[in-house]
């Protein structure tokens, strides 16, 4: 009697008598390349869809970042044309807040402080200067003109000691130097050391690249 389980293993065979290709035979390749896309192609393309979504973050974080920037360049220009105090200090305190990260951030931040500088309260002056001072990168060119202006702050509050490491620091920093030893001179003459202001005085005179105003400060001290 016949066996009539049609279907079992045996009796089973693909219908194109066994062979099997799939889409890396069907492109002709050599053999080591399609075998090697057989074993690593589905590693390749996980490893290309990590790419795409890495470039794709860079790039919306990036129009973010730039959407941002402008955003708060645009305030700030116009906070600064704000004629009352308290309104532009309102908003300058709005900018530096809410683009901390941002250049204009830090420039309402520096603004707010020549503001309080300007108003007489000295200490939160030299507060803001100092926090702006640290929020400021090493190779910024802003950090001379912040340090200059907390010098003088702390100068003027008659903490010398202080404001005399600034000025030290920018007798060092180029384009600084005039004001930085000009600094210098005025507190060691408010302390009664003549001669070595007198030194430092005739030191911004040999700068070749004091400004005029600086230099004019210094022959009129020499006298």
């Amino acid at each position: 009697m016949a066996d009539k389980k049609i279907f079992q293993p045996g009796n089973l065979k693909p219908a194109d008598g066994g062979s099997r290709t799939n889409f890396f035979d069907e492109l002709n390749l050599p053999p080591s390349a399609a075998e090697f896309l057989n074993v690593w192609y589905r590693h390749i393309l996980a490893a290309v869809g990590v790419v795409v979504v890495v470039i794709l973050t860079w790039s919306l974080s990036q129009q973010f970042v730039t959407s941002r920037a402008e955003q708060a360049s645009q305030q700030l220009s116009a906070a600064m044309q704000l004629a009352d105090p308290a309104a532009r200090a309102q908003a300058l305190e709005e900018i530096a807040s809410s683009y901390s990260r941002t250049g204009a951030g830090l420039w309402g931040r520096i603004e707010l402080a020549h503001l309080a500088r300007n108003a007489g309260d000295l200490e939160t002056a030299a507060q803001t200067y100092e926090e702006s001072l640290g929020a400021l990168a090493r190779q910024d060119a802003r950090r001379p003109m912040v340090k200059l202006s907390l010098a003088q702050v702390l100068s003027e509050m008659g903490r010398d000691d202080q404001a005399l490491e600034y000025y030290r620091e920018l007798a060092e920093t180029k384009g600084f130097e005039a004001w930085g030893l000009l600094g210098s001179g005025d507190i060691l003459a408010r302390r009664g050391d003549t001669e070595a202001a007198r030194e430092k005085y005739r030191q911004v005179t040999e700068q070749t690249n004091a400004p005029y105003l600086v230099l004019e400060q210094a022959e009129l001290r020499l006298r």
